[in-house]
């Protein structure tokens, strides 16, 4: 494992679809993996999720609706929001532009 990983603007080491969303994998290590999701207006992850862990996510464009344990928080740019990741979640896009945000989570939990 490399013990410094730079990624310059518009590089990842890799990109998946999750719910029709380009995620572009960032960053992954033994603990952690970093990576840049982009959601069209009225897209989201079409299922809730749980797994071990914790999760940040700051919405760097547009507005993100994070649904935890049932609960509902808008987002808009320049947010944060953490949380323990075993509490049942999803993530969507309400507006009617793109969203794009930066998430981490502990630990990686994507197979990429």
């Amino acid at each position: 494992m490399q013990d410094i990983i730079v990624r310059k603007k518009g590089e990842s080491q890799r990109t998946i679809s999750i719910g029709g969303n380009p995620t572009h994998l960032l960053t992954k290590s033994e603990v952690l993996e970093s990576m840049l999701v982009e959601m069209d207006p009225g897209k989201g992850i079409p299922r809730v999720y749980s797994h071990e862990g914790e999760e940040v996510r700051i919405v760097l464009e547009g507005q993100l609706e994070i649904e935890v344990a049932g609960k509902k928080y808008h987002l808009q740019k320049g947010d944060t929001m953490w949380f323990k990741s075993k509490l049942p979640h999803k993530v969507s896009n309400p507006s009617k532009e793109k969203t794009v945000y930066f998430a981490v989570s502990v630990p990686p939990t994507l197979t990429w």
